[in-house]
């Protein structure tokens, strides 16, 4: 994913800066949660340390650790400055106020990322409120879904030429470019909105390079969310949707994370996304590689605080994780609260399963309006008295009790 090599689903940009140019409400608009300290960095030698499954060398976004360390993310603790720009096309101007176009994402996604993070990513966005006209047609460029690294590349010398020395990209750690939702068929009937990463799309006039990048196009379904999934990407996160089976996108992550189906009924991320990115201390992640029976007690994934997840790793690519979700903050409107099971694997690419959800009830689904036929997984978490078991690997999980705290207590083995 590093340098100029574009990923198979998606690719991305990197600095951004503004000057002398009209921003909402005379000023930048800066959404924060609860103040936090940054994770630490602990060695190897911790406990949790020993269930963190390195990065796989030759698969694209891998699962592994660190995914901090790769200069072609942006980090995901921290101040994560956003610069936000809006463009429409000769043959599809404008027919919105940029302020409404604007107002579509913001301040959710910022709201979104510090409940998630638990205030540890403070997301700053600098928006430069007005549309810039790029120099082409949209139809000229031929952005499809999926559209290549040549496109996106024509697209930010367009743009980069366009803004000239009206915008500042330095000092900025993304860009968000927003396309008129006019410009090319509605998402619900192709997806546009790609992330560019690793690798020169153009230099500005300042010398910064674009190259970390999220391009939105249309009134997704998923609303606003779709900028938070594709700022993932940014941080290191895959695609957790099925790339290959658009009938059944669901099959593989359901909706329990941004990065699966970013417009379900769920959406904060897994427990695994939020250790990789610092946004879970080592402390708060149990980690079994030896034989017996051990108990522990979960806290809710969505609020700070407590133990958030299990990891049982069997292999040096693939683990267990096992976590708590319950209906608040960006899980808000989850239909079937309890103890999720996921399988992870760091050799698997962005797109082909590299998370995949084990389904506690794979005979009947839950939330059926949620998501058109997109439901399979609603009701994949284990409640009291029930139990996960890897028979070939001897492993298993029983989900003792829930607690009054809304968190559950459950009992893991492994011989």
């Amino acid at each position: 994913m590093s340098g100029a090599k574009p990923s198979k689903v998606r690719t991305g940009l990197k600095v951004a800066a503004i000057a002398g140019v009209l921003l909402l409400g005379g000023g930048s608009s800066t959404m924060t949660g609860p103040t936090a300290p940054s994770a630490p960095r602990l060695p190897l030698a911790t406990s949790a340390r020993a269930c963190a499954l390195r990065a796989h060398r030759g698969t694209e976004m891998s699962e592994g650790f660190p995914v901090l360390r790769d200069p072609a993310y942006a980090q995901a603790t921290g101040e994560v400055r956003a610069l936000t720009l809006f463009i429409d096309f000769p043959d599809a101007p404008a027919r919105e106020s940029v302020r409404r176009r604007y107002a579509e994402f913001f301040p959710f996604v910022p709201r979104w990322y510090a409940r998630a993070s638990y205030g540890r990513l403070r997301y700053h966005v600098v928006p430069v409120l007005r549309y810039f006209r790029m120099p082409r047609t949209f139809e000229s460029y031929g952005i499809s879904r999926g559209y290549g690294w040549s496109v996106h590349r024509a697209m930010m010398r367009d743009l980069a030429a366009v803004v000239g020395k009206s915008v500042d990209f330095r000092g900025y750690d993304l860009v968000n470019v927003i396309a008129t939702p006019n410009a090319g068929p509605p998402a619900d009937e192709t997806v546009l909105s790609v992330t560019w990463t690793g690798g020169t799309a153009a230099r500005t006039e300042d010398g910064a390079h674009l190259d970390r990048v999220s391009m939105i196009y249309g009134h997704d379904q998923a609303g606003p969310r779709v900028l938070a999934h594709e700022n993932g990407h940014i941080f290191g996160l895959p695609d957790l949707y099925s790339a290959d089976d658009f009938h059944r996108t669901d099959r593989l992550a359901g909706q329990w994370d941004i990065m699966s189906l970013d417009w379900g009924l769920q959406g904060d991320p897994f427990a695994w996304h939020k250790w990789r990115l610092g946004w879970l201390d080592d402390g708060q992640v149990g980690c079994v590689t030896r034989g017996g029976a051990r108990i522990f007690q979960l806290a809710p994934l969505e609020v700070p605080g407590g133990r958030k997840a299990v990891v049982i790793p069997y292999g040096h690519r693939s683990a267990y994780v096992v976590e708590a979700r319950t209906a608040r903050g960006n899980d808000a409107t989850v239909c079937r609260e309890g103890v999720l099971v996921y399988r992870v694997r760091t050799d698997v690419d962005t797109g082909d399963g590299p998370i995949a959800v084990v389904d506690a009830h794979p005979g009947t689904t839950a939330c059926d309006s949620s998501s058109g036929s997109f439901n399979s997984l609603n009701d994949a978490p284990y409640g009291p008295g029930e139990r996960f078991a890897d028979r070939e690997r001897s492993i298993g999980v029983d989900v003792l009790a829930r607690n009054a705290d809304g968190g559950w207590t459950i009992r893991v083995t492994r011989k």
